[in-house]
């Protein structure tokens, strides 16, 4: 099984020992022959103190411990483009959608966001993952500073447009999926298919086992936009690279809050045709899989 752990629980079980000692957590993942997932979200809140000033020695002995645990590594800034690459290559050809893996290497190969940039870690050197983090502390620490307040300003007014026209009935579920996969073929440079992008996008729309990351996060969205009560932190960013790799991964580890969302719309997909429940995979933390994952 392939356990992605959000930053809290990778954090508590490094930095603080609990809800397990790494040294207990290491043991139950070779007896059930488990893996746990680093992607550069994860990792990049563990390094955090380094973007804050700290040097890499403050945080040298949470990846040693962390290098210790049976690791995979997923790139989740490009699972989106992935998807939509594979989609438009099925649309165009009259097949069906082909599944697309997120998963690399090394950490190191996580880095960059989109396809066709240069990653931060130059060659991809295969570098192990406290080798990566070290370089880049020295480097460029920025990568794993906060996320600026104008960037988390800008996504939340994009937010706040996309509620009002949501309150207004003029957002509704199969168009507002349309302007969504438009936004994100044109952030990610994937071309959709010249004169059929209505076409291809309702097609898309239609079988929510295309494009799962997209569709999981669509859904979550839209979610969001729809209680009024609910004005999201910037750190919904990080969560939200979490939840597009959640149809790649066994097991995740979210706050209450998500949970709830991805809980509602993992039922909003099957309805609509999903052979997977997602929110399935969903949990509270590191305690919550182990007692659910265990042989005997």
């Amino acid at each position: 099984m392939r356990i992605l752990l959000d930053s809290r629980d990778l954090i508590d079980l490094l930095e603080h020992q609990r809800p397990t000692t790494v040294a207990n957590f290491d043991a139950y993942l070779r007896a059930e022959n488990h893996q746990i997932v680093l992607c550069f979200t994860n990792v990049k809140e563990l390094a955090g103190p380094i973007g804050a000033g700290a040097e890499y020695a403050n945080v040298e002995p949470y990846f040693q411990s962390l290098e210790r645990l049976p690791l995979v590594y997923v790139k989740e800034s490009t699972i989106v483009a992935s998807e939509i690459r594979s989609a438009v290559a099925a649309f165009s050809a009259g097949g069906e959608y082909q599944d697309c893996s997120p998963y690399v290497p090394s950490w190191d190969r996580t880095l960059g966001v989109a396809p066709g940039q240069h990653d931060a870690a130059a060659e991809n050197l295969d570098l192990s993952l406290g080798q990566s983090v070290k370089a880049i502390s020295c480097t460029n620490p920025a990568a794993f500073a906060p996320i600026p307040i104008r960037q988390v300003e800008a996504l939340q007014e994009i937010f706040r447009k996309d509620r009002v026209l949501l309150r207004h009935g003029k957002a509704p579920a199969k168009q507002n999926f349309v302007d969504s996969l438009k936004r994100h073929a044109e952030r990610h440079h994937v071309p959709l298919p010249d004169a059929r992008v209505e076409e291809f996008a309702f097609w898309l729309y239609q079988n929510p086992n295309r494009c799962p990351g997209l569709r999981l996060g669509h859904e979550i969205q839209r979610a969001i936009l729809a209680n009024e009560n609910d004005n999201p932190p910037g750190s919904d960013v990080f969560d939200r690279a979490l939840i597009y790799a959640l149809p790649y991964v066994d097991a995740l580890t979210l706050d209450r809050r998500m949970r709830h969302y991805c809980a509602g719309a993992s039922r909003k997909i099957v309805r609509f045709g999903g052979v997977h429940n997602y929110n399935d995979r969903v949990y509270e933390n590191v305690a919550s899989i182990m007692a659910r994952h265990r042989r005997g």
